[in-house]
């Protein structure tokens, strides 16, 4: 199937977020107990990721599909001064097959194009994956014990545009909201 960036209209997919919540929701709660503890830093139960899907605001959410269902999931949270922060997860099932690198890509390209400059990620510094594409997005990663701060600085990153196109057989990208 072929990787598509597809802006958003009805058509495609729904355009309020919180007709994306529950799909959130579904997401977080397929992943398993070492991808919770990467995305989120720990652990957390089903009723808490409810919780976090429930209340996510994210300014951009792009999502990526395998086998006919959301797999992955990156949100840019857009701060001031076109910061941003970015979320990133994909289900155990579909990682090491080149999804989270095609998403990342994916979402710097879509966060530039809504003017974001600058980007955070939080992440565990067990994330080996996160980690890998903060470098070689050219980011600089900060360790604090198990916690890693990750700051990428969009604006010099054209290369995102360029190798976007890494997992074209396997997923379509869309933007979500």
């Amino acid at each position: 199937m072929p990787r598509a960036l597809v802006p958003p209209h009805a058509e495609v997919l729904p355009g309020r977020l919180a007709d994306w919540r529950p799909a959130l929701a579904r997401h977080y709660k397929r992943l398993g107990h070492l991808s919770r503890l990467r995305r989120f830093m720990a652990v957390l139960p089903n009723s808490s990721l409810q919780k976090i899907a429930d209340r996510a605001s994210p300014d951009i959410v792009l999502g990526i599909r395998a086998d006919g269902r959301l797999v992955g999931v990156l949100e840019v949270f857009k701060g001031d001064n076109a910061h941003a922060e970015i979320g990133i997860s994909v289900e155990d099932a579909h990682q090491g097959q080149g999804l989270g690198r095609a998403l990342f890509l994916d979402g710097l390209a879509a966060a530039e194009d809504h003017g974001v400059r600058t980007a955070d990620l939080y992440f565990s510094s067990e994330n080996h994956g996160i980690r890998s594409l903060v470098s070689d997005a050219g980011g600089q990663i900060l360790q604090r014990g198990a916690e890693c701060e990750a700051h990428i600085d969009i604006s010099r990153f054209k290369a995102c545009h360029d190798l976007s196109g890494v997992a074209e057989d396997l997923a379509t990208v869309r933007i979500l909201h």
